[in-house]
C-alpha cells in the first residue's frame, strides 16, 4: 500500500469545498485520479449539476461494491496535519475512508481481484440522500455492499433508524406584564415536551435504546411579551420501527386532550437491524443514520465499517484548536486500509461458502 499517498490525498479532499450541496468539484477532482489508477467511471445524475459517481475495473462487472459519501457539512476548513492526525473538515467522514478505500482497491485489484467497484454518493448529510436514492435506482444490487463510516475500524451490527417531527403549539400572545391576558404557547409546548421526554420507550444511552433530540425552532419574540407561538423540531433515533414510534408519540400528544398541539411529521426510516459482521471482527452498534438504508437494496450483504471516530465527524474548528475540531488518525487510517483487503478477502469468501 502506498501510505505516502494516502495522507496528501485526503488531505487534497479535504482542501476542495464539498458542503452539501455542493459536491460536483471535488466529485470531478475524484473523477480524475480514479481514471489515473486505471479505473473505469460514470456518471449518475441526481439533480441538477450534482451526480454520483460509479467506477469499476474495465469489462468487469461489480459484484462487491465499496460506497461512500462526498459532501459534508458546514464550514469547510483545513487542511492541517501534525505527526499523528490529519484535521479539516471531511477528515474522517468521510475522506480519510475514500483514500483507504482506493489502496485497498489498487492491493485487491494487483492479486488478480476481478468484480468489485466503487460507488460515491451526494447528499448523505442534506438529510434527503437523494445520492443513494438514485444509486440504488440506476445501479444493479450487489452481491456484497462495504460502506465507509467512521466506525473506530469496527464492524456494526446494526445501524439505528431516525424519525423528525415538528411539534407546534399555538396560543394568544400578549403583554408580558398581564400573563394572565394571554395564553402562552411556549408553556404548552415545553409541558408536552416533558410528558415525551418522560416515556419508558426513551433511553438517555445510544446502547440503551430511541433517543430523542429537541430543539426549539420558535418560541418568543420579545421579552415583553408572551409568546402565540412555539414550535420544536423533534429527532428520533430508533432502534424500533418507525411506525410504532410515531403511534407511541402520536399518542403522547392526544393525551394531553389539547387541541392547540399540532405534530407533523417530516419523514425517517427503519433501523437497519441485519447488517454483516464477521468471526473474529470487533464490532459494534452504529447510533447514527446512513445511505444503507435509502439504497433500498434487500439481498445485499452489508458491511459498515471505516476507520475514525463518529465523535471527531461534524466538530467545528475553534480558532486555531485543530484538536477540538475534526480529524483522522494517520495510524488509524492505514489500519483500515489494510482491514478494507482483509474484509473484502473474507467477505467473498465468506459468500463462496
Amino acid at each position: 500500500m502506498n501510505f505516502e499517498r494516502m495522507g496528501p490525498f485526503t488531505k487534497r479532499l479535504i482542501a476542495i469545498d464539498s458542503v452539501t450541496p455542493r459536491e460536483a468539484e471535488k466529485m470531478k477532482f475524484i473523477e480524475q485520479e480514479l481514471q489515473t489508477r486505471g479505473l473505469t467511471t460514470r456518471r449518475l445524475p441526481v439533480c441538477g449539476e450534482r451526480f454520483n459517481l460509479f467506477a469499476s475495473q474495465p469489462g468487469a462487472a461489480p459484484r462487491l461494491l465499496f460506497n461512500t459519501h462526498v459532501d459534508t457539512v458546514a464550514p469547510r476548513y483545513g487542511p492541517h496535519e501534525d505527526a499523528r492526525r490529519i484535521y479539516g473538515r471531511g477528515a474522517c467522514d468521510t475522506h480519510g475512508i475514500l483514500a483507504a478505500f482506493l489502496e485497498a482497491f489498487d492491493v485487491l485489484v494487483a492479486d488478480g481481484l476481478s468484480g468489485i467497484g466503487l460507488v460515491l454518493t451526494v447528499d448523505e448529510e442534506g438529510g434527503e440522500h437523494l445520492g443513494a436514492a438514485c444509486a440504488g435506482r440506476d445501479l444493479p444490487e450487489p452481491e456484497i455492499l462495504i460502506v465507509g463510516e467512521p466506525t473506530e475500524n469496527r464492524l456494526m451490527r446494526s445501524q439505528k433508524g431516525l424519525l423528525k417531527a415538528d411539534l407546534t403549539a399555538t396560543g394568544r400572545e400578549g403583554h408580558s406584564g398581564y400573563p394572565e391576558r394571554a395564553d402562552d404557547a411556549l408553556e404548552r409546548l415545553t409541558s408536552t415536551l416533558h410528558i415525551l421526554r418522560g416515556q419508558p420507550w426513551l433511553a438517555r444511552h445510544s446502547e440503551s435504546g430511541n433517543t430523542l433530540n429537541v430543539f426549539i425552532k420558535r418560541g418568543g419574540e420579545a421579552y415583553n411579551k408572551v409568546p402565540g407561538l412555539a414550535e420544536a423540531g423533534l429527532f428520533i433515533r430508533l432502534c424500533e420501527p418507525m411506525n410504532e414510534v410515531k403511534t407511541r408519540v402520536e399518542g403522547v400528544v392526544r393525551s394531553t386532550g389539547d387541541e392547540r398541539l399540532a405534530l407533523r411529521w417530516l419523514g425517517g426510516n427503519d433501523p437497519v437491524m441485519n447488517l454483516a459482521t464477521l468471526p473474529g471482527w470487533e464490532t459494534g452498534v452504529a447510533a447514527y443514520n446512513t445511505d444503507i438504508a435509502h439504497f433500498r437494496w434487500h439481498a445485499a450483504k452489508t458491511y459498515l465499517f471505516g476507520p475514525g471516530s463518529i465523535h471527531q465527524a461534524h466538530r467545528d474548528l475553534s480558532g486555531d484548536r485543530w484538536d477540538e475540531g475534526e480529524w483522522i488518525d494517520k495510524a488509524a487510517q492505514r489500519r483500515g486500509a489494510e482491514l478494507y483487503v482483509r474484509l473484502v478477502r473474507e467477505a467473498l469468501a465468506e459468500g463462496r461458502s
